[in-house]
């Protein structure tokens, strides 16, 4: 069970992102509000075992949903085409497909092949400012140079880097070419 804390990161993190989603859903049935709701769907997440959730958005729309048919089933007087909203509805489905899964994957296996070409001295700055997240004052002590030289050194490596997806955009069956020429690394 996730604690008040991590519940409400959780909510910021993945539902009030997205709610706009689900509104937008909900504005099909005028019977309502939508901010009623919404604001019934907060409180239940708010006591929802949420730990195992792999589709915060689409776990957030199944509620919404049942509650719109609570709300429809205590009605004495519902339309049609409400009704027949429910029954077509699909479930929004954030999942990345198996082909989304794998594109992502070819691009970061292609970006991980330009990083371990750039230059060390670029390589190791891009990696420690743009993947570990450290400030540029951090970097620069840990490295033992200056912030401007850290400032350039990532600077070259972004350069190098939208070089070679720049070569890969003009031929796209030959992305192993690297940034190489022949046996030497571009500088």
């Amino acid at each position: 069970m996730l604690e008040n804390t991590e519940r409400s990161h959780w909510l910021a993190s993945y539902i009030l992102p997205n709610e706009h989603i689900v509104r937008s859903w909900l504005a099909r049935f005028p019977d309502f509000e939508a901010d009623d709701i919404i604001q019934e769907a907060y409180v239940i997440l708010s006591e929802a075992d949420v730990s195992n959730v792999t589709n915060p958005v689409g776990y957030f729309h199944t509620i919404c949903r049942n509650l719109v048919i609570r709300h429809y089933k205590k009605a004495q007087v519902v339309s049609v085409t409400a009704i027949a909203d429910l029954q077509h509805d699909i479930l929004i489905d954030q999942t990345p497909s198996a082909e989304d899964i794998t594109t992502a994957r070819a691009e970061l296996r292609f970006l991980e092949d330009i990083i371990k070409q750039l230059p060390e001295n670029c390589r190791y700055v891009f990696i420690d400012r743009k993947i570990n997240g450290h400030t540029q004052k951090d970097c620069a002590k840990k490295l033992g140079i200056s912030e401007r030289s850290v400032e350039k050194r990532l600077a070259r490596a972004l350069v190098l880097i939208s070089k070679f997806y720049g070569q890969r955009e003009k031929a796209p069956q030959n992305t192993q070419t690297g940034l190489t020429r022949g046996n030497k690394r571009l500088s």
